[in-house]
């Protein structure tokens, strides 16, 4: 089938609800379940239909060369699909290109089949033969499905030019004068002769004859479009010469042709078969209302009557066909075609027809980002189904892009069953046969926790009970219960829709680790010694030790011949005890390290106490070392990634401190768990960094400060000899810069008009140059970037950001990055559908490219991570904003909890930050948010996010609520309140940006 997405309009609707004796649809053979499979069907509703494309191999087979048998198991699976969503037809393309998929006395065996077209299919085995024997036992129809004029599928690239590329014996190559190689690099049958139209109508006849066909169905492909060819014509001059009759307009004659063409096929159905029906699928517009007054009110770029030369309302007027089930692929609400207007013009068309309405939905559309973001709305087409029913005119649909019915994406498999197999309301917010679905935990979970939530979902419309207590889950069916544990095995019995569910979940006991300590004789409390990791530490250097003992005791550290006493910092709880224990602290000072030894090892560390006559102590597996002051050693950081992570401690659990970059020199004054600490007081990694030993670093003193706006950034040029440390902290008032190590001069530039800073303060502070700059206005910091360059540190504070402010476009000069959390393999969390709705990452998507449209509608460009369902590391995200540094980036989440918390008491909308020039932009989106969606008010507050460490930008993640709140998650699961959410992100951003621009 065509795919127009960017073409534009649509929309077909109507139906013809009296059909005139002779022309009954589904009627002639009443297979079991044909018409309504036992539910109650709107009544004007017969037609249920999904097409399988076989061209390029789209649906069936999977791929060319199958066995006979792989063959049989796919169309098995296609047909118990199809009768699983309730459909009542298969239209099965026999013929996509000039070739079979049924034994043909005319056309080739499909290369799709075999690989090579004129190839006899595996054992001879006949699709076509095969899909109406399956599919007549399940009582759904079988149409033929055929490409009247298409012959091959070559490309503007690689074009195939003639007959000589068919297979041999092809029929085309006997009529080649009727054959055209059309500017898309196809060729296609010639319709304006006469033995085209003869071949085409022997082939249907030779379908209908040989095979119990419930009729037979053409596409949109008539005369291809100039927009499809490059701007070329149709190379029809020769047959319009010889056969133009009395024709003196070539588009007239065109029109005529595919008219004839039509016609005969109708003629021909009907004198072999006539129960069977004929009907087409044309693309949605006719024409556009500013070509054609009798056309519809869209603004597409093609149409059947003036680019296809498909009158396609003339067949239903002259009734060329049984029906007619024109492309409506665009969704309701679009602005170029909307599909309730196509709905509408077409209902008007079939009026007082014999020709019945259907209508072809773009199930193909349905989850991919690349088309309107309504499609990203698992309601989308349950809502168009609703519209059909309401328009009194619409006798059924078809839908294309099985291989996402297939999949059930967004649900849209269940949804057609809801429908159409259990008789749901279409435009329920509930259209599927909702089952008892336990979403978390998974059955026979464990847990020591004494209470659980269990997370579910079920037909809203029925009781659910559990242990014989009714419980009341949202209106779309959502529920989650707070489940009181005992020791050993819970049986929880859920009974729904007059089923029962067995539950278990196995409390274990608690561990006696988890009971509250009691210290009831002397000793030391196992496992509360510190440090406990081997270490090196430069002379001078402080090493706190810790442990906890009996109060009372006297407790020192023995390393080798040094002994740190340990003092009484509190006293514990006793829980109980005989004794009452209490934490110890002392600090050790690296002595020096004596002669030209450049590390000395001591003894591992004894700690020793004496308590009430006793001696006790406890030798720890750790090695303490000193590194002498002598002995020069530091780090040159040197990595592939961004930056290099500094953190406040010796872990990745630590907090992150002012990253560093590339060039950057410190000396190294302790080493642990695989960690360097420098002498600025930072650690870091050992993988960033080159060590440099026995050379000391000359002295660093600035030489020269200039300062120079750089239009989005402000930069400070510090000229000095050596690349050194450096770090930065922010007040309300202040953006502070300390160089480590180093001697500064005061800053004598003039400070540039865009600079956010009014002055720059200097003073020395233990050995660093701090330099204060002084903001114009309080929280008016965006973030920065550093550079180590021609022997100077460049500081680039980022601007305010720069907007037109005026005009339909006020956001233009803004620069956004939205990030859509998780992605492919990292689905995010669950709600209460489980895997069979909507997972974190999908919600996320569509919130944040409506937050896309939202932006760009206003003129801001906008950079996004993921447009799609891929997946993007974490590193990934950050970098994109390091390269592209926007004004603002903002990641797009939503919440969950832990099993063991009580889902519901966790609600609301909460934004985070990492870094303090991301803070006051923070605050003022969760404000902007709470006040426009009127949501339960989470706060704002520090966390240490990958995506939120950037400097260069102020970076902020929006957490839109709990996945695992089930009132939450129904609200967050409307596409509507998605869109809405989007659209208060982006005014908030909106918002921002005025209130800060420059």
């Amino acid at each position: 089938m065509r795919k127009k997405a960017g073409v534009v309009c649509l929309l077909l609707v109507i139906l013809m609800l009296f059909p005139v004796v002779g022309y009954k649809v589904f009627t002639e053979r009443e297979y079991p379940g044909n018409v309504t499979n036992a539910q109650e069907i709107a009544a004007v509703e017969d037609m249920r239909g999904v097409w399988i494309a076989t061209v390029s191999n789209i649906d069936f087979p999977s791929k060319p060369g199958l066995s006979a048998e792989q063959q049989m198991k796919e169309l098995d699976a296609i047909v118990d699909n199809a009768e699983y969503m309730g459909m009542n037809a298969i239209f099965f393309q026999v013929r996509p290109t000039g070739d079979a998929l049924y034994k043909s006395s005319i056309f080739p065996w499909s290369e799709y089949l075999t690989g090579k077209q004129g190839k006899a299919n595996d054992k001879n085995f006949d699709p076509l033969a095969y899909i109406i024997e399956k599919g007549h036992k399940k009582g759904i129809q079988i149409h033929a499905w055929l490409n009247p004029l298409r012959l091959s599928m070559g490309t503007t690239s690689k074009p195939v030019k003639s007959v000589d590329a068919l297979s041999a014996g092809h029929p085309a190559r006997k009529i080649s004068s009727a054959v055209v190689a059309a500017g898309n690099g196809r060729l296609y049958l010639d319709p304006g002769s006469p033995e085209a139209i003869k071949l085409i109508t022997d082939g249907v006849a030779e379908i209908l004859k040989n095979y119990d066909v419930d009729g037979i169905h053409f596409d949109d492909y008539f005369y291809p479009s100039k927009s499809e060819c490059n701007g070329k014509d149709f190379n029809d001059s020769k047959s319009y010469e010889k056969y133009k009759g009395s024709f003196t307009n070539k588009d007239d004659w065109r029109r005529n042709n595919i008219n004839t063409l039509v016609k005969s096929t109708y003629d021909t159905v009907k004198a072999i078969k006539p129960q069977a029906q004929f009907g087409i699928s044309p693309f949605a517009i006719w024409s556009n209302k500013d070509k054609n007054a009798e056309g519809s009110d869209t603004q597409g770029g093609i149409s059947t009557y003036y680019d296809h030369y498909a009158d396609t309302k003339k067949w239903v007027k002259e009734a060329y066909l049984d029906y007619i089930a024109p492309q409506i692929y665009w969704n309701i609400g679009f602005k170029i075609a909307d599909y309730s207007v196509i709905l509408d013009w077409w209902k008007n068309v079939c009026s007082g027809s014999s020709v019945k309405l259907y209508v072809g939905h773009a199930a193909y559309k349905i989850n991919d980002p690349s088309q309107a973001n309504e499609w990203l709305d698992p309601l989308q087409i349950p809502k168009q189904i609703a519209m059909n029913r309401e328009s009194k005119a619409v006798s059924g649909s078809i839908f294309y892009g099985y291989s996402n019915l297939k999949a059930n994406v967004l649900g849209i498999k269940d949804k057609l069953r809801g429908i159409y197999v259990a008789g749901r309301d279409a435009g329920s917010p509930v259209p599927e046969d909702r089952q008892l679905y336990i979403a978390a935990p998974g059955n026979g979970y464990k847990t020591s926790s004494s209470k659980v939530s269990i997370m579910g979902s079920c037909d809203p419309d029925q009781p659910l009970y559990l242990n014989g207590n009714q419980i009341t889950p949202s209106e779309d069916g959502y529920f989650t219960v707070y489940q009181e544990l005992q020791v050993g095995e819970n049986v929880l019995v859920f009974k729904h829709k007059d089923k029962e569910t067995i539950f278990k979940i196995t409390r274990t006991a608690a561990s006696a680790s988890a009971a509250p300590y009691q210290m009831n004789k002397p000793g030391f409390r196992t496992g509360y010694f510190s440090p406990t990791a081997s270490m090196t530490m430069k002379t001078g250097q402080k090493i706190d030790f810790s442990c906890v003992a009996p109060t009372g005791a006297k407790v020192w550290v023995e390393i080798g011949k040094y002994r740190v006493e340990l003092a009484n910092a509190g006293d514990m709880d006793s829980n109980g005890g005989a004794i009452t224990p209490a934490r110890y602290k002392g600090t050790f000072t690296m002595p020096a390290v004596p002669g030209s030894q450049k590390i000395l090892n001591l003894d591992k560390p004894v700690f020793v106490m004496e308590y009430k006559g006793q001696k006790i102590t406890s030798k720890q597996g750790n090695i303490l070392s000193i590194q002498s002051d002598k002995y020069y050693k530091y780090a040159l950081v040197s990595t592939s990634e961004a930056e290099a992570v500094a953190r406040s401690g010796p872990s990745s659990d630590q907090s992150r401190v002012t990253p560093l970059i590339n060039g950057a020199v410190d000396y190294i004054v302790g080493e642990q768990n695989g960690y360097y600490l420098l002498k600025s007081g930072v650690w870091t990694d050992k993988k960033y960094v080159k060590v440099v030993n026995d050379k000391p670093l000359a002295s660093n003193k600035i030489s020269s400060i200039n300062v120079k706006d750089n239009g989005s950034y402000t930069d400070i040029t510090f000229k000095m000899p050596v690349n050194m440390v450096f770090g930065i902290e922010a007040s309300p008032a202040a953006v502070i810069l300390k160089i480590y190590g180093t001697t500064g001069i005061n800053a004598g530039s003039a400070v540039p008009g865009a600079a956010i800073f009014k002055s720059i303060d200097y003073m020395a502070v233990d050995g660093a140059a701090q330099y204060t700059f002084n903001l114009k206005s309080p929280d008016n910091y965006f973030g920065y970037y550093a550079q180590y360059k021609n022997g100077a540190l460049v500081l680039s504070l980022k601007n305010a950001p720069k907007i037109s402010g005026t005009g339909s476009k006020p956001l233009t000069g803004l620069r956004v990055l939205l990030d859509a959390g998780h992605g492919g393999s990292e689905t995010g969390a669950i709600g209460p559908l489980g895997k069979y709705g909507p997972y974190e990452k999908q919600l996320n998507l569509a919130i944040t490219l409506n937050t896309r449209k939202y932006l760009q509608d206003l003129g801001a460009a906008v950079i996004m991570t993921r447009t799609g369902d891929k997946t993007v590391s974490l590193n990934e995200r950050a970098n994109l904003i390091r390269k592209e540094k926007p004004d603002i980036a903002v990641s797009i989440h939503n919440n969950s909890m832990d099993v063991t918390a009580d889902y519901t008491k966790h609600v609301g909308l909460l934004v985070l930050y990492s870094k303090d020039s991301s803070k006051a932009a923070a605050g003022f989106v969760k404000d902007s948010l709470i006040a426009d969606l009127k949501r339960d008010d989470g706060g704002f507050r520090w966390q240490s996010l990958s995506v939120c460490t950037v400097t260069q930008s102020p970076a902020i993640l929006v957490e839109g609520g709990f996945m695992s709140n089930p009132e939450e998650y129904q609200w967050l699961s409307n596409y509507d309140n998605q869109v809405q959410m989007a659209n208060s992100i982006g005014k908030a951003i909106q918002d921002w940006a005025v209130k800060n621009t420059r």
